[in-house]
């Protein structure tokens, strides 16, 4: 009998923090975030909170480095740029400010059609916000983007 091939059922980023009730704190008060639940180890050391942002899950969990869980900030950044879609990234961005995170790039319309800007967590973690504005196709995109890039 053959299977079924696997299939991802969805993606659920997991972020490493040095304090998990702060970053539980910024979420919240910058992205709406509610917690769901909470696993917290014998020693206290909270394995992960799964959060709700929108229509999305984000796990926090406390760095562990014995466990290679490490924050942004012992490893000098992070590579990861969290996209969150939102039908007012204006909004969420000065919210994300107001709660403490950094503008990277103000909210801007972009070549490629979307209203854009990024801000960076208190906890290291970098964070696109974006809606959609306009389908274009490759070759719109191609012929629309500045040259400097």
């Amino acid at each position: 009998m053959r299977r079924a091939p696997s299939r991802a059922l969805g993606l659920v980023p997991h972020l490493f923090v040095k304090d998990v009730e702060g970053a539980l704190f910024f979420y919240g008060k910058a992205f709406g975030a509610v917690e769901l639940f909470r696993n917290v180890m014998p020693d206290g050391t909270v394995l992960f909170v799964e959060l709700a942002v929108g229509d999305t899950r984000l796990l926090i969990s406390e760095e562990v480095p014995q466990l290679n869980a490490l924050a942004p900030g012992t490893i000098g950044g992070s590579p990861v740029l969290l996209t969150l879609e939102t039908d007012n990234p204006d909004d969420l961005a000065r919210r994300a400010v107001f709660a403490g995170a950094t503008v990277e790039m103000p909210v801007q319309e972009m070549f490629f059609g979307e209203r854009y800007g990024r801000v960076a967590d208190p906890h290291g973690h970098q964070w696109a916000l974006t809606t959609k504005r306009e389908q274009y196709t490759p070759e719109d995109i191609h012929a629309r983007t500045p040259p400097e890039i």
